[in-house]
């Protein structure tokens, strides 16, 4: 009885040291990020016992700043990657690439993350878009002057000569001067004289008023008609300045 008992005591030993080694031999899957640009994300994901398999990746995209989850997808690796054949990668065919616009997402830093069947890549990617100094300088400019949006208007320009003043000149409906970087002309049912805007990043003032200017048009003044001819027709938001 006490040999039957170290037998089958050694056979149970056996077995667990034999599925252990079974799962330690097991395969995982594998995934890796190779570049991000502007305009996509590309990686692969691989696993040596499916290599028929396509595998399923999800990217995730986090602002690095607020923390907040701002894009997920999942998609299918199933391109081909001549450097992963090389490696002896099954076919190769275990790459994916995301187009994506970043144009879309608020300017700041973003942390790029994948997983493979679950299991996360070896490696994460950041992307930073647009200038995020510049967009908190332009925030606290904005804290600054108590801005408030006034919503998107048309701007047109005008200038000092005949053709666009009318032969008013420099004079204007309030008795200002009309001056390039101050002077602007305004419906006044829409923005009262004296109101100071910002468009563009530049404050000027509601100084003067046009016959073709209403609702929601603004023409900005400038020094020479071929600045005005530049500015053209364009369309732009607006903020009311309070500071």
């Amino acid at each position: 009885m006490k040999f039957r008992h170290i037998l089958t005591g050694a056979l149970l030993t056996v077995i667990l040291l034999s599925a252990t080694a079974f799962t330690a031999s097991a395969a995982v899957a594998k995934g890796r990020f190779e570049t991000v640009d502007e305009t996509s994300i590309k990686g692969w994901a691989f696993d040596s016992d499916r290599t028929e398999e396509a595998l399923k990746v999800r990217i995730r995209i986090t602002n690095e700043d607020t923390q907040e989850e701002v894009f997920s997808q999942t998609l299918t690796a199933n391109e081909y990657r001549e450097e992963l054949a090389q490696q002896n990668k099954g076919n190769g065919c275990y790459g994916f690439t995301l187009s994506i616009d970043w144009s879309a997402f608020p300017e700041g830093r973003y942390l790029i993350e994948g997983s493979a069947e679950g299991r996360a890549f070896s490696n994460t990617r950041s992307y930073t878009n647009g200038d995020p100094d510049a967009s908190a300088a332009q925030e606290a400019q904005e804290q600054a002057l108590g801005l408030i949006p006034l919503g998107t208007f048309k701007t047109t320009a005008y200038c000092p000569c005949r053709g666009c003043s009318e032969g008013w000149g420099r004079h204007t409906s309030t008795g200002a001067i009309a001056t390039a970087g101050r002077t602007i002309a305004v419906d006044p049912k829409v923005i009262p004289y004296g109101s100071r805007v910002m468009i563009n990043g530049v404050v000027y003032t509601a100084e003067d008023k046009g016959g073709g200017v209403k609702g929601n048009h603004i023409d900005i003044f400038y020094d020479t008609h071929a600045e005005t001819r530049v500015h053209g027709t364009q369309m732009a938001e607006v903020y009311l300045v309070q500071a």
